[in-house]
């Protein structure tokens, strides 16, 4: 497949999981990857989650023949977001790719019991807040910054990434609808960026062994860590469509 080398790409919630994963896998072709995320300390209460940092991400880019370079940001807020793409355009003077991994709805609601076979009206509402505040609002957010460099450029790649929930019942209601609302956000935003050259897709991962759900095959003996998918394939079929 061809280098990636000289390309410049952001990948939202990469210290961990597919972000993780897809940042590795453009590094594999050589390109320049912004690892974006909150995470710059090892969890202290939770041991699966040591080693999933932005910087530790940002530094087995670098082994994997990429540029990494680590940026804090909380994509709950959209002033951190800002700031992002504005070093982006500062350092770089271009956007090639961007990846919409981040994603609030996952490891404290799994954790708590609240995530799997929990009718909506007893989960909290928090969990339908943090599925769409990060993982929904966010990404609309990223691609309005995103969309302004790349218009501007006549090109680009943006990859939100999904999952086949949105098309059928999975999980949970919120998980379902959050994954409905990120698709309809892929295709109108791909309709209106067509004609600059910006293309837009929703990414469906199948099951991915990520570190979540290396942990909760540890409980959950029906599920087969052995027969997931990588991370880093995920960021090979990202690569794949940005060379």
């Amino acid at each position: 497949m061809k280098s990636l080398k000289g390309k410049v790409a952001v990948v939202t919630g990469a210290s961990r999981g597919v972000g993780k994963g897809i940042a590795l896998g453009l590094a594999e072709y050589g390109a320049t990857i912004y690892v974006t995320g909150r995470t710059e300390k090892d969890d202290m209460l939770l041991d699966f989650l040591k080693g999933t940092t932005i910087y530790q991400t940002a530094d087995d880019v670098n082994q994997m023949g990429g540029v990494g370079i680590a940026h804090k940001c909380d994509h709950s807020k959209d002033e951190d977001v800002e700031r992002l793409f504005e070093r982006v355009m500062n350092e770089q003077g271009k956007l090639d790719i961007l990846v919409n991994s981040a994603w609030a709805g996952g490891s404290k609601h799994v954790l708590g019991g609240y995530f799997f076979n929990t009718p909506f009206w007893k989960q909290p509402v928090s969990l339908w807040d943090d599925n769409f505040n990060v993982g929904v609002r966010s990404n609309y957010i990223a691609i309005r910054f995103a969309a302004e460099i790349m218009t501007k450029q006549k090109s680009g790649l943006i990859v939100n990434i999904s999952f086949y929930g949105g098309r059928r019942y999975f999980n949970n209601v919120s998980y379902g609808v959050s994954k409905a609302a990120v698709d309809k956000l892929s295709a109108d935003t791909a309709y209106e960026l067509k004609e600059y050259g910006v293309a837009v897709f929703s990414l469906y991962p199948g099951s991915v062994r990520t570190e979540g759900m290396a942990e909760v095959a540890k409980y959950d003996h029906s599920l087969n860590i052995n027969d997931m998918e990588s991370p880093q394939f995920v960021g090979r079929c990202v690569a794949a469509l940005g060379k």
